[in-house]
């Protein structure tokens, strides 16, 4: 699961949910599922306490400059990689 986060994402009650969901799934699988990457800073200065286990878990990627193509193909590549991983 790629989640994307920012403000909006942080506001609304079902990410939450999802990332919990998420978390649940890994434990089943016994492998990661979430992927998650920022678009904004929101995620890291958030109280919310789902966000800083997050924040505490995971490396989260960072989209921040996602409007430069060069910043933006480092970031996905990255992501892709840890995608190709998973095992």
């Amino acid at each position: 699961m790629l989640l994307v986060l920012s403000q909006a994402a942080v506001d609304i009650d079902g990410v939450e949910d999802e990332v919990s969901k998420a978390y649940a799934e890994e434990r089943e699988r016994k492998t990661l599922v979430l992927f998650p990457i920022r678009i904004d800073d929101s995620v890291m200065t958030t109280n919310e306490p789902w966000a800083r286990k997050l924040r505490d878990q995971r490396h989260i990627g960072d989209f921040l400059r996602w409007t430069e193509p060069s910043e933006y193909n480092k970031c996905l590549e990255r992501v892709l990689r840890d995608l190709k991983n998973i095992k």
